[in-house]
């Protein structure tokens, strides 16, 4: 199925006339006539019935206009965005964040690129550093930002932004909340909350040489929702320490200092965007550690 045999459909149906429809087309008649044919061979039979001056839907017409009608509204829509893209009018990014990530510096470039870059267009998602970087290899992300990953693949740029440190975030009124930094050995006993794999990993990996195994109880991968788990005495979260714990308490374990690089990545050698030059200019240009939790 060709768009202009749809188009042709679509003013046929308008005018209920061959040969007004071809004007309309600024087709001749049989040109028309020949498209028209060869749509209801695909379609497997008559679309219209002739009936001396008037033409009139068939059944099958009737049934195949609404999914014409969107097929056709959605092409000329395609063709607007791609005309937009080439004149600036659309400047889509596609950004993958890492769910445990949050910045004030983040938030701020994607005001400045709303309001300095004409038709913006962002789509955010967030996800495991794994997740996003595996969604960026297969083209559906434009920039990641993340944590630096262990095993990177070849082909990826990157940009480092800032560092952030771990810590145990738990309840303003349990015990080792209310002391000095508690160690891993008072922890031995904690029921944790899990962070998309990532927070009791790295809490693993730090107690390793002291036989510490986290006592993981409940999963999650919103750090909103760690923070109502954690309120509801659900247990403790191990992660990236925030500026505003809205009431809960953000304590360093005394022997886990497990510090993360997070970066700003992107394919290499893959054409990018003017919105996604835009944020990694911006981006190279700020502190971010000024402005991270």
């Amino acid at each position: 199925m060709e768009m202009h045999q749809v188009r042709y459909f679509l003013a046929v149906v308008r005018e209920l006339n061959f040969t007004r429809a071809a004007d309309e087309c600024d087709v001749t008649q049989p040109s028309l006539t020949r498209a028209i044919q060869k749509l209801e061979e695909e379609l497997g039979g008559p679309l219209f019935r002739r009936e001396r001056s008037r033409t009139h839907l068939t059944d099958l017409g009737r049934l195949m206009l609404p999914h014409l009608e969107r097929t056709y509204e959605a092409a000329e829509a395609a063709k607007h965005l791609a005309r937009g893209v080439g004149r600036a009018e659309v400047a889509p990014l596609a950004l993958g964040v890492q769910s445990a990530i949050a910045s004030d510096t983040l938030n701020l470039i994607l005001k400045e690129l709303a309001q300095g870059l004409p038709g913006f267009e962002l789509t955010l998602t967030a996800g495991t550093g794994d997740d996003l970087m595996e969604r960026a290899m297969n083209g559906g992300l434009d920039l990641l930002i993340t944590e630096r990953l262990d095993d990177p693949p070849e082909r990826v740029d990157h940009w480092p932004l800032y560092e952030h440190a771990y810590a145990v975030m738990t309840r303003a009124d349990h015990p080792f909340a209310l002391g000095d930094h508690p160690s891993l050995s008072s922890l031995r006993e904690e029921h944790w909350i899990d962070h998309e794999g990532d927070g009791c990993a790295r809490l693993r990996a730090a107690g390793a040489g002291m036989a510490f195994e986290p006592l993981v109880r409940h999963r999650v991968n919103d750090m909103q929702q760690i923070r109502q788990m954690v309120a509801s005495g659900l247990g403790s979260a191990f992660v990236p320490a925030p500026r505003s714990a809205d009431g809960l308490a953000v304590v360093f374990a005394q022997d886990a200092h497990v510090t993360r690089e997070v970066v700003l990545g992107a394919v290499a050698g893959r054409r990018r965007g003017l919105a996604a030059e835009a944020f990694i200019r911006a981006s190279r240009a700020r502190d971010w550690s000024e402005a991270v939790g």
